[in-house]
């Protein structure tokens, strides 16, 4: 690589925060699923969405410099393959991720990066006095938008973990911090003899149903809100902490151990995976 080649590849690099929210923006207006029938003028979206034309068509051309859209020699915009991952439809959808990513808790939070290298605290609670998922305890909406996008960053490696172990020898399956119940389910829905109970907070179990319907496996499973920190629900042959005690310190991680430990029987297991 070139020195003038290594020069704009930094400034594309440094300037990848204008990128990170025009696809935030267009990910909150829904542009991608405006946009799935087929291409539409930027007056269109503009109307469809309630915004200033001018600016939106200059989102739109931004969002073609990164290849998400294409602007057609008529003036109307189509998805390329990267804007189909933005449609909420999609089987490979990051348009909740790109709507969580963009927020302003996120976004702040991202501002105070030389505070945490510089004092090793967590920017987000330096910024705003409690820790993450406490603060999302308080806002249902947010909690529910951050479970989504869990669920669809996560979906591929919940589908290796269920395919790659054999859960069928297990009656009751108990996933903790399960979110909205994509792994669970994709057991489940592997395993008709298993049952299953899906447990994390309250303000995140409630979007977990629909997904449950869609493995076909509401019937087998119970969505259960709590604290895991505290207790877990008892009667399951494992449980399940999946990208789960990544998040916390160590005095953490052990109350949720020891509550998984309370919870189950002598021949309990516990099975942990943080990739």
């Amino acid at each position: 690589m070139s020195t003038q080649q290594a020069s704009l590849e930094l400034m594309r690099l440094i300037n990848g925060y204008q990128i990170s929210q025009v696809i935030h923006v267009a990910a909150s207006f829904g542009i991608a699923d405006l946009l799935k029938d087929g291409p539409r003028t930027s007056a269109e979206i503009a109307e469809a969405t309630g915004t200033h034309a001018r600016s939106m068509y200059r989102l739109l051309h931004a969002l073609a410099s990164a290849g998400v859209v294409e602007e057609q020699p008529d003036s109307r915009f189509s998805l390329t393959d990267i804007g189909e991952c933005l449609r909420s439809d999609s089987p490979h959808t990051r348009a909740a991720w790109a709507t969580m990513i963009g927020r302003p808790h996120a976004w702040q939070a991202w501002g105070e990066l030389r505070h945490s290298v510089t004092t090793g605290d967590p920017a987000f609670e330096h910024l705003q006095g409690v820790r993450l998922w406490e603060w999302r305890a308080e806002r249902p909406e947010e909690a529910r938008l951050a479970g989504a996008a869990q669920s669809e960053v996560s979906r591929g490696f919940f589908e290796a973990i269920a395919d790659a172990f054999d859960f069928s020898r297990f009656r009751c399956i108990v996933d903790v911090g399960g979110g909205q119940g994509q792994l669970l389910g994709g057991i489940l829905a592997r395993h008709p003899g298993s049952k299953g109970i899906l447990y994390d907070l309250p303000e995140i179990v409630t979007s977990a149903p629909a997904v449950l319907r869609e493995h076909g496996v509401a019937d087998r499973c119970e969505a259960v809100g709590g604290d895991m920190f505290s207790s877990v629900p008892q009667g399951g042959d494992v449980y399940l902490l999946t990208r789960v005690m990544l998040d916390h310190e160590d005095a953490k991680v052990s109350a949720i151990l020891r509550s998984c430990r309370s919870a189950m029987g002598a021949s309990g297991r516990l099975m942990s995976s943080n990739g």
